[in-house]
């Protein structure tokens, strides 16, 4: 019997995917656990897995629908199982429709074939480009077949993408030269509810549902200190030319981790009990951000800690991130330091307690012995829910995290 293909739910917040385009053609053989499809999410853009060995006998989701989770996208079985009148899907009225349609029987006998040029085209696509630039052509209306790639082995970039609309006379181009205008401003629905199938929007839309249930529902309070950052620094100096170099925030991270072992009410309730320290940490894209989770903190060191964030946040760009590398936080840190950022205040994610909120590593004036001196500083402020900890032991936690960083040969053991 045909076993159905629908659309899963990949994240908790996720109602509804882009469907990005079939991986396999009707008829194609497949094999349990072979790459089928692409579901674009609220948060990246995921591979969809087959669950069952057979051919794709039927295809009901084009590239570009807007599907509602658990919908049915396509059947998989043996040849000649597939019974066309048993079959009721519901993105599969239309399809049904078209036979209906045309009183000669003959016209219904092409209509499987018809899906066949989306997945040709959907196909051509993943060669010549990633899902960040194939996003950007959708939200332009621009059909890469038509776009020259420079990159390798002809794969189209960003910079191609740019001077095709450039040359092209494409109104949009300030989609492509100013990308946060272009979603937040331009196709942005304040909704926690998608109106449209907008692939663009469907992170913001995921940020506008989380940020609105964090101020809502979260009484929120910070707590500010200024960390002298000098010793932190002659080690990133140190690091930087050898083979293991590390940055401010992975240091940050790692001092993290070490103190929420001392201060259990910082971390998602969940996880109070847990030995487990798993940091999410924010990275900023064009559309949005995302929040991986760096996990075990406190059993790796800080080179493993850089690597690792170094892996999600180029998974995060490609838009590859999987669900399970965005779940499990139980702690969050965003540093706005490489942008220049003195201090600010940040809205605590929903389901966990606390964030931190790191600025940037400065020369500022400050009074040793009674003398004024420039010295390497770092200003953080940590955002907590007021229903679950007190000021107290906020200002004890950020103590601790200053003592820490202070001295951090600790980190490094």
């Amino acid at each position: 019997m045909a076993k159905e293909i629908t659309m899963p739910k990949l994240s908790d917040t996720m109602t509804e995917g882009l469907f990005a385009g079939w991986r396999k053609n009707i008829g194609e053989r497949i094999e349990r656990g072979d790459i089928i499809a692409e579901v674009e999410t609220d948060k990246a853009v995921m591979e969809l897995e087959a669950f069952a060995s057979g051919v794709l006998l039927k295809t009901m989701a084009k590239n570009g629908d807007m599907v509602p989770v658990g919908t049915v996208l396509g059947l998989i079985g043996e040849p000649g199982e597939l019974d066309e009148q048993s079959i009721a899907g519901p993105l599969s009225e239309p399809e049904a429709a078209a036979p209906s349609a045309t009183a000669a029987a003959p016209a219904a006998a092409p209509a499987p074939a018809a899906p066949l040029p989306t997945a040709a085209h959907s196909e051509q696509e993943h060669e010549k480009a990633s899902p960040l630039v194939r996003r950007l052509a959708r939200d332009q209306g621009i059909d890469l077949g038509q776009v020259h790639g420079s990159g390798p082995e002809g794969r189209i970039t960003r910079e191609d993408l740019a001077g095709f609309t450039t040359q092209q006379g494409v109104q949009q181009a300030a989609v492509t030269t100013t990308p946060f205008t272009s979603v937040a401003e331009t196709r942005l629905p304040l909704s926690a509810e998608p109106k449209a199938p907008q692939a663009a929007s469907s992170m913001r839309q995921a940020i506008a549902a989380a940020v609105t249930k964090s101020w809502q529902t979260i009484p929120h309070f910070s707590v500010t200190v200024e960390i002298d950052m000098e010793a932190c620094r002659e080690i990133v100096n140190e690091l930087k030319e050898g083979a293991h170099p590390v940055g401010y925030n992975t240091l940050l991270i790692k001092a993290c981790a070490h103190c929420l072992e001392t201060f259990p009410l910082l971390r998602t309730p969940a996880a109070v009990s847990q030995k487990e320290m798993n940091i999410s940490f924010a990275v900023a894209l064009q559309d949005g951000l995302l929040m991986p989770v760096i996990r075990g903190c406190e059993g790796r060191s800080v080179a493993e800690i850089e690597r690792e964030a170094a892996r999600l946040i180029e998974k995060c760009r490609q838009g590859r991130l999987s669900s399970e590398e965005m779940s499990g936080g139980c702690f969050s840190v965003s540093n706005l330091g490489m942008y220049g950022v003195d201090d600010f205040t940040a809205l605590i994610m929903p389901g966990q307690t606390a964030i931190l909120a790191a600025g940037a590593v400065g020369e500022r004036a400050v009074v040793r012995n009674g003398e004024v001196v420039a010295a390497a500083t770092m200003r953080v402020t940590l955002c907590s829910d007021h229903r679950v900890v007190d000021g107290a032991y906020a200002a004890r936690f950020l103590a601790e995290l200053r003592s820490t960083l202070e001295k951090p040969v600790s980190l490094l053991v």
